[in-house]
Formats: C-alpha cells, structure tokens, sequence
C-alpha cells in the first residue's frame, strides 16, 4: 500500500467518525456547475451523503438575480434554475462510478421548501421578482434528511399568494445553513482561500473583507460565510472548485485546502501533558525519516515533555514544537513540525511563554527552512553564536543554518532546530 495513501486514511479516520450524521449545506454556484471539476464535485457530495454526513445542496443557476427582476428576467431564471438542477440529479443519479457503490441510489428530494416575499422598494426603486426567504420549512428539510435524501434546494422562492421570486444563491444558503441548526455552511467560489488564509474569525473575516482583493460575487459569498456563523453555524469554509478533491482534503485532512470561517479561533495551542508524547513522536517521525528533523529517541520526547508545545484540532494533534533553555535569557526553539495554518500560531505561542519566562532570545537549528525562518522575523548567524554548550552539541555533518531572534519583549513566531516550512519542521 502506498505509504502516502496510508499515512492520509490514518489521519482521515477521526474526521469520518465526527462528520457522520453531521448536517451540512453546500452551495454550488452556476460557476462551479459550469467548472470542468463539477462531475468529480458532485460524485465527492456522494461519497459523503454514503459516509453519513447530511446533506443539503443549494444550487445556483447561469441567470442570476441581479437588481430588479421584471417577468422576462424571472422566466430565463427560471428556466436556468431547471437546467442547473437537471444536471445535479443526473449527476446524483450515477452515484459514485468506478467503485462498488456505483449502483447506490442517492434520492434527491427537492420542492415549495423555501416560502419567499418580495424584497420590495429599494433606494426608490421597486425590485419586482426578486425576492428573499420568509420561511425556511426547516421540519419538512430535517424529515427528508431523516430518509436519507440529500435535499436540493433552489434559488427560487414561493410566495404565499403562489407569486414566484428570484433568491441570491449565497443568502438563501446561508439562511438555510442558519435556520437549519447545520454544522457547517460549504460555498464553492473561483478564489481557492481568504486572502492565502486557512483559517479566519468572523473578525478577521471582516477586517479582509475590507481589504482583499475580490469580486461581487465572491464578496457575497464572504458575506454568506459571515451571515451563517451570526446565526450560530459553527464553521463556515469557503474552497475552491477548480481543483480536483478539494472537499475532501477540506473536510478531512488537518490543513483542509480552502479557508474556514468560525466566531472563535478553534485551533488549541497549548503545552504538552505526557499523554501527548506518542502523538508527538509519530508527528516528528517521518520527518526524521527524511531528514529533515535530527531524530530524538522516544525516551527524550518523554523525559522533556514539560518543553514541548502542541497544536490540537478537533481533539487531534496538528502539530508540534519544543523549547529548550540553554541560560537564563536564551532558549532553542526545536522539533518544529506544522502547516501554514500551525506553524505561526505554535510560534506565537512559544514566544509569549519564552517572555513570560524572561527569555530574550530564541535560536533556531534548520536545514530546509530558512526563508521561513526569515519570514518570520529570525536573522542568520554563526555557529559561534550559540551559546558555549549547545555549540558544543552543533552537529557539523547536518551543517544546519543557525538563526536567532531577538524577542524585545513582544511575541512573535518562533522556530525549532531543524525546521522546514512547508510542513514547518525544526531539529
């Protein structure tokens, strides 16, 4: 078996336990409908309604409600709104091809589950058929759920005289999400990440929000992703659709691949209890392997436990690193091993209980991440900048750069003795 393969179901594992029976609601614009990837998206939505997960996918269509909607506009609505939920119930239908479950029928229940009104008169101007949600029949979706059907809503609306208004995909999703009680909103866009985030509070979200890059469309999205934790969705994620299994490396690896979005930091960086050193071991083992991290026999992670940081997510560890003192105002920053998402914070983190320590400076061992160190805040140095008796311990056969930092009171990232930065590791 491939070890690459087998490394990732291990890890996979807990995150298929706690998605299981978990509601989430998925939106799927006209652009990602439209993408080359949306056949393997959809088959991927299968693979997760015959896992457990509870699903409920709010479409798009290739006419959107953009302003005023007059009866001409709302029938081609209408008439894309068919189209687009057309394909998504032929796609639904081949189940998930090229593997045994290709024959698993997965129902699609759809229908009046949205009662809409008129938006009304806007800055003087009445908007017609262009409508928003009055009612989510939230007992109707949860009974269809319960037969096991994945539930596909449209953005089209009924009011209750049978007048028919046209729905911003992105608010309608975001209300379902909320009235729903889901555990997570999913919003597909053409923008991979948050301004290169893989994680964000609805504070951050809003601070970027006013900065980032982006277009209407992807803002409403934003908005969305903002609008569901308001209504008490724990995570909102938004991801990319033009890149193959990007949904399952989101929902099931540590990393993920887009940005999730949530009212609090959920990522727990905290110091290591000996319980946590046969995780920390596994952690650092295949970078030692590689080469990358100088190998520490297990006996040392558990003698110095009480140095070592951890990263915990969902209950699992994402990440590590250590801090070693070498005198009274400096210390090593060691055994470093995190993403883009663990690393910075696992450096925060050692900074700020480095200062509480009265540490002043902070040396780094690495072979393969210097630039990270860099980015960072570290400068390069000589080895005869350690201090006297780490130096005696530099191992000139790895010849690893040193860097060091000097912390002037204030935290900021730090590193670990051989450490690289695209799953940053220090020795």
């Amino acid at each position: 078996m491939n070890e690459t393969y087998a490394r990732w179901f291990r890890a996979s594992t807990p995150y298929i336990r706690a998605h299981s029976g978990r509601t989430f609601v998925v939106m799927l614009g006209a652009d990602a409908l439209g993408s080359p990837t949306a056949v393997n998206i959809v088959h991927d939505l299968a693979l997760l309604h015959v896992l457990g997960v509870r699903l409920v996918v709010v479409h798009g269509a290739g006419v959107e409600s953009d302003g005023p909607v007059d009866p001409g506009r709302l029938a081609d609505i209408q008439a894309a709104v068919a189209l687009a939920r057309s394909k998504l119930e032929s796609l639904f239908t081949t189940g998930i091809p090229l593997s045994p479950l290709r024959d698993r029928h997965i129902p699609l229940a759809s229908g009046n589950l949205v009662t809409a009104r008129p938006i009304g008169v806007v800055g003087g101007v009445d908007q017609l058929a262009a409508g928003t949600v009055r009612r989510v029949h939230v007992d109707v979706i949860r009974a269809l759920l319960g037969a096991d059907s994945v539930v596909l809503i449209s953005p089209v609306g009924y009011g209750t005289t049978g007048a028919t208004y046209a729905l911003r995909g992105e608010q309608l999703a975001a209300e379902v999400a909320g009235d729903l009680g889901a555990d997570k909103l999913i919003v597909f866009d053409a923008a991979r990440r948050v301004g290169d985030r893989s994680d964000l509070t609805t504070h951050e979200l809003r601070q970027l929000r006013a900065t980032w890059d982006h277009d209407a469309r992807t803002a409403r999205r934003l908005d969305a992703l903002g609008e569901a934790c308001r209504r008490g969705v724990p995570r909102a994620h938004l991801i990319g659709f033009d890149e193959d299994g990007v949904l399952l490396r989101e929902l099931f690896t540590a990393e993920g691949a887009g940005t999730q979005v949530s009212d609090a930091d959920y990522r727990l960086m905290r110091r290591a209890v000996p319980a946590d050193a046969s995780a920390i071991i596994e952690l650092m083992r295949p970078l030692e392997a590689s080469g990358a991290l100088a190998p520490r026999p297990p006996e040392f992670i558990e003698r110095r436990i009480e140095d070592f940081f951890v990263a915990e997510l969902d209950g699992t560890l994402t990440g590590c690193c250590a801090l070693f003192p070498l005198d009274e105002t400096t210390a090593e920053l060691a055994c470093l091993v995190g993403g883009d998402a663990v690393g910075p914070r696992l450096l925060v983190s050692v900074e700020q209980a480095a200062c509480a320590s009265g540490l002043r400076r902070l040396f780094a061992l690495t072979t393969q991440a210097v630039d990270w160190f860099l980015d960072h805040g570290f400068a390069k140095t000589a080895v005869d900048a350690l201090p006297v008796d780490r130096k005696a311990l530099y191992n000139y056969r790895r010849n690893s750069h040193v860097l060091v930092k000097d912390l002037a009171g204030k935290p900021g990232p730090t590193s670990d003795d051989d450490n690289t930065a695209s799953k940053t590791r220090s020795e």
